[in-house]
């Protein structure tokens, strides 16, 4: 997109945008004053690993991060979600 700032044209490209939300979704975490479980699939195309890693490592202890081989993000599969259902509420019972 372009934009005019101070009577100045620039062009401002999709990453540009990418990293600002990535800062500010850092920051909220980094305050996060909670404990928190990631799951993520390493075959998730809507998610990439990437985006749990930042996710992973701006989070406080206590944190943990599971990985659901070959889970679809939606869970599709039975057996994944009850496995995801099972894993949570055991990981939940020392936080409530």
């Amino acid at each position: 997109a372009e934009v005019t700032l101070a009577g100045r044209k620039f062009t401002i490209k999709k990453q540009f945008l990418d990293d600002l939300k990535e800062a500010r979704m850092s920051r909220f975490i980094k305050k996060l004053d909670r404990a928190l479980m990631i799951f993520h699939s390493p075959i998730d195309n809507t998610v990439g690993i990437d985006n749990a890693s930042m996710i992973f490592n701006a989070a406080k202890h206590p944190k943990s991060f599971v990985s659901l081989d070959e889970a679809s993000h939606l869970l599709s599969n039975d057996k994944d979600s009850k496995y995801v259902g099972k894993v949570l509420a055991t990981w939940a019972e020392k936080y409530i």
